[in-house]
């Protein structure tokens, strides 16, 4: 309590004092222990009520002990279930659970994961995929600001996410190997890299790789085929010193449409796993091709993303040019790329403008906004000289195409100068600015249209770093430039769209959830959030029906199937009242990627314990695991001192007094006839 707070509390014992011995003693000679009662009841109720009145606040020191926290993490998928370890990892839990000197030393958290965390002590083992980096990364968040190590139980083996061997962690990571660490001789095709799209008449490439776990020098026919029709065969020769090879050859798109392809190679007299030796892969070929013209006067590492990221979909062809002063034909152009304008660009766009081509305009540090601000009519910026750091936020209700989050908010922000845009025409925010943590109404990424043209902005450059963030997040570039070439797409696109769009994989596997998308346009191509969609599936084999209305995500419908038996299955979208319908087919592969997965990555599971100053055991061995944890110093449980403060208001029993002091006094009176 302050001074001038112990000095009033003295002074409301002096009043109420007086207060009482006025009542009770000032011209009454009755000096009976009656009277020296009420008075001091009297005084007792006045001085409380002061006391209330003033309200001191009471400061307090607690000591509060905190343990540092174990998390026990748990791989739930099927390959536990495939390996038939489920009763080790579920006997193991109970030892963590019945240690007493591990429970008194930590506070211990129990997850489960998959492709997710999940918060749970019982464990099912029947999760379809496996990511080890997410989980990691989720329980670093969690406790970013404890001393938290992390025992993880699973058999290393992952079938989505990047690679976890080298995974940085705060905290130590205990590993433990669950499952048989013997190799086997395997033959597997482990990856196909092929083009979304071809165009008719043209070759695409096709990446196939193979790789053999042996000893032995082996020959093995590798095939292509089609409708039951080789189109590629070639025979290959593997050894212990060439346990891989990259098969890369040409196939002729000659109808238009998704085309379905199976790889295959010859299994092993004494393969364990065969499923592993069949891989499809599908191309849907079009009979048409945009051609995009990029025009910079500055070199940056974006003109580089845009060409590889562009030309990844072999639909889209770029050309790259820093002659402003040459005369395009903007008509042979589907869409015009504009890197960061300055007025060396003034033709260029009186050009454009002439032409009505589709544009799409970078801006950055590099940009003259006066410049831009003047040159075309769609948007205006007032802008200030302070350069800016912008961070992307989805918007997930933009509709002109379906398109979804892929992690926008980690990436690194872009650069560009400070201030707001303000668009003439009508446009649609793809990406929001955030800036400092503060998400604004500003946009990053907009979509507009006018008169049948379409352009974007994109009010920042570094786009690059998204690019190559995307691939240490998904080890694979394709998330983002599958994103980028929709945007493209969309700009470049000149035909006119349907009212009824949808988008699906041809190739499933039957672990896998299987998503069908939609979007419905009224009459004027607005997308519709109130239609009704009908999807019907048919089993192809069985003729067997089902019908599942389609349900309202963000910018499109969506039906997800679960568990869908392997097959072939053919589908129809329609509308409520039947005036509009789509037509679909798929393919649903027995091919179960846990169950491919025979033989525990003990190897990689190490380095990550290693890399994290862990310790790695096989569950056979957890003994000394459990005695380091124990005697490791550096998991020590810490002391915190708080101050609590609490204000007297707070105490009910003061008031209590209060009222029982009265109601004491008041009673006392009445029975001495005193009132």
């Amino acid at each position: 309590m302050t001074q001038n707070t112990i000095l009033l509390i003295i002074l409301a014992a002096i009043i109420a004092l007086m207060m009482a011995f006025f009542q009770y003693y000032y011209k009454n000679k009755n000096r009976s222990k009656t009277n020296l009662l009420l008075t001091f009841l009297r005084f007792l109720s006045i001085f409380s009520l002061f006391v209330l009145l003033v309200n001191p606040k009471i400061k307090s020191n607690t000591i509060e002990n905190i343990e540092p926290i174990l998390n026990v993490l748990v791989d739930n998928s099927k390959s536990i279930t495939y390996a038939n370890e489920q009763d080790k990892i579920n006997t193991f839990v109970k030892q963590i659970k019945g240690d007493s000197d591990l429970n008194k030393k930590f506070d211990i958290n129990y997850y489960a994961f998959s492709d997710d965390l999940y918060t749970q002590d019982t464990f099912w083992f029947n999760d379809s995929q496996t990511n080890i980096v997410n989980p990691l990364q989720k329980l670093q968040a969690l406790h970013k600001d404890n001393i938290a190590p992390t025992i993880l139980i699973t058999d290393g083996n992952q079938t989505q996410g990047a690679n976890y061997a080298y995974y940085k962690s705060k905290n130590p990571i205990y590993t433990v190997v669950v499952g048989d660490t013997l190799q086997y001789d395997d033959l597997k095709i482990s990856q196909i890299n092929v083009n979304s799209y071809a165009n008719l008449n043209n070759n695409f490439p096709v990446e196939v790789f193979v790789q053999y776990n042996g000893d032995k020098t082996i020959n093995q026919n590798f095939t292509v085929s089609q409708n039951g029709n080789v189109v590629f065969k070639k025979l290959l020769t593997f050894s212990d010193s060439k346990s891989s090879q990259k098969i890369q050859f040409n196939l002729n798109a000659n109808a238009v449409g998704v085309q379905n392809y199976s790889c295959s190679v010859t299994t092993l007299a004494n393969e364990k796993n065969t499923v592993n030796n069949r891989k499809n892969f599908s191309v849907e070929v079009v009979n048409e091709q945009a051609e995009i013209l990029v025009l910079s006067t500055v070199n940056h590492p974006d003109i580089g993303m845009l060409k590889r990221s562009i030309s990844s979909n072999k639909q889209h062809k770029i050309v790259i040019e820093n002659n402003l002063n040459k005369d395009y034909k903007y008509k042979e152009y589907q869409l015009v790329i504009l890197y960061q304008p300055n007025n060396k660009f003034n033709k260029i766009f009186k050009d454009i403008e002439t032409a009505k081509a589709h544009m799409f305009i970078i801006t950055g540090p590099d940009t003259d906004w006066n410049f831009l601000n003047n040159v075309q009519p769609f948007f205006t910026k007032n802008y200030v000289s302070k350069k800016e750091n912008y961070v992307p936020i989805f918007n997930t209700e933009y509709d002109e195409f379906i398109t979804e989050d892929i992690q926008f908010s980690e990436f690194t922000p872009l650069k560009g100068f400070f201030g707001e845009v303000k668009f003439n025409v009508p446009h649609k925010t793809i990406l929001y600015q955030s800036i400092l943590n503060f998400e604004t109404e500003n946009p990053l990424l907009a979509t507009f249209s006018v008169d049948g043209r379409r352009g974007a902005i994109l009010l920042g450059s570094d786009i690059w770093k998204w690019r190559m963030q995307s691939h240490l997040q998904q080890n694979s570039f394709q998330q983002f430039d599958n994103f980028f070439n929709k945007l493209i797409q969309y700009l470049s696109s000149t035909r006119k769209y349907d009212r009824l769009e949808i988008e699906y994989q041809p190739f499933n596997y039957a672990n896998q959830d299987i998503v069908i998308k939609a979007q419905f346009f009224d009459a004027t191509y607005v997308f519709d959030n109130s239609a009704s969609l009908v999807l019907s599936l048919t089993n192809k084999s069985t003729n067997e029906n089902t019908k599942i209305p389609f349900t309202l995500k963000n910018n499109h419908y969506e039906v997800v199937f679960k568990d869908l038996k392997p097959g072939d299955y053919s589908f129809s979208v329609q509308t409520e009242d039947r005036t509009t319908t789509k037509y679909g087919s798929f393919s649903v592969l027995s091919y179960d990627i846990e169950q491919q997965l025979t033989t525990a990555n003990a190897t990689d599971l190490k380095l990550l314990a290693a890399s994290s100053d862990g310790y790695s055991a096989h569950i056979y061995k957890t003994e000394l695991l459990i005695e380091k944890l124990l005697q490791e110093n550096r998991y020590k449980t810490i002391q915190k001192s708080k101050q609590q403060i609490q204000s007297l208001i707070d105490w009910k029993w003061l008031l209590a007094l209060t009222l029982l002091s009265l109601t004491l006094e008041w009673f006392i009176r009445k029975y001495y006839g005193k009132i």
